[in-house]
């Protein structure tokens, strides 16, 4: 630059260019556009399915509901088992099934009904119902080893506390049935003392003082009259004739009874004194005085 030439002050310099172009996310969009359009239609579809699903599945569980209301015998609980499998009113369906079968005497339906039921259903609120049910009619069957199994069960689970205190009462009793007097305290001191406020603390109560009574000693009861009447000797036997000597007891002159006969002599000879009174004679009318002389006869009487 010639040195007469006035001074130009430096000219801006840029750092970096600006980039103009489209973005990174643009440019995915742009990439992934058709996806993205398919998969939104995907999410639409699925929630759409969800719900007409849910509206569905809630049709059917009034439509199920419904019947169940209705079901009044044993037929109409087995159709709304079968023909609405899945709902939570086919479920509750086969508890009260359980039910109406062994009041109809099929208890061994009634049993397979309950164990059909607590198998299929881990988690359902009636589960633990359908235990206590099913361990009873095992108990009244006889079949102690499957109802034992079946109570402590019940007693174990932490979401059947509120049946806890039954199913140990159950337990203590078939081990009181059992003569198993220690094994049945035990399974009622806990009972009470882990549900001291349950409804059945007063049953419990009583269980643990009839297992606590001291029953009375047996006595031999006492004679009966008769026999005792029949242990005293006989007395002397009264003389049959008065004044004769005492029969000697199991002689045949024992058995005569005393005569009282006036009559007879009393000892020494003498004739018995007569200690009947009289009769008295009644007395005889005076005779009639004889009629004079000239007077006429006394009229004859008719």
């Amino acid at each position: 630059m010639p040195p007469d030439s006035p001074e130009i002050p430096d000219a801006p310099r840029p750092i970096g260019e600006i980039a103009q172009g489209p973005s990174a996310f643009e440019q995915f969009l742009d990439r992934n556009q058709k996806n993205l359009v398919i998969l939104t239609i995907l999410i639409a579809l699925a929630a759409a399915g969800w719900v007409i699903y849910r509206g569905i599945a809630r049709s059917k569980e009034h439509t199920a509901g419904a019947e169940l209301s209705k079901a009044e015998d044993t037929t109409a609980l087995q159709s709304v088992v079968k023909d609405h499998a899945g709902t939570a009113a086919a479920d509750s369906a086969q508890v009260l099934l359980a039910a109406r079968q062994w009041q109809e005497g099929q208890q061994d339906a009634a049993i397979a009904t309950l164990k059909a039921f607590i198998a299929a259903n881990s988690d359902h609120p009636a589960r633990p119902t359908a235990q206590a049910s099913l361990g009873s009619k095992l108990q009244a069957q006889s079949k102690l080893a499957d109802a034992k199994k079946v109570f402590q069960e019940i007693a174990d689970d932490p979401t059947a506390r509120f049946l806890a205190p039954y199913a140990l009462l159950s337990l203590g009793d078939m081990a009181k049935a059992a003569g198993e007097t220690a094994q049945a305290t035990k399974f009622y001191q806990k009972a009470k003392t882990d549900f001291p406020d349950s409804s059945f603390s007063s049953a419990i109560t009583q269980r643990i003082s009839l297992l606590q009574a001291q029953f009375p000693v047996e006595i031999d009861p006492p004679a009966p009259p008769a026999a005792a009447a029949a242990a005293t000797p006989p007395a002397a036997a009264q003389p049959a004739v008065t004044g004769a000597p005492r029969a000697e007891a199991g002689t045949p002159e024992a058995d005569v009874p005393p005569v009282n006969n006036p009559y007879m002599t009393e000892p020494g000879g003498k004739p018995a004194a007569n200690t009947a009174p009289a009769a008295e004679t009644p007395p005889t009318a005076p005779p009639a005085p004889a009629p004079a002389a000239g007077a006429p006869p006394p009229p004859s009487k008719p």
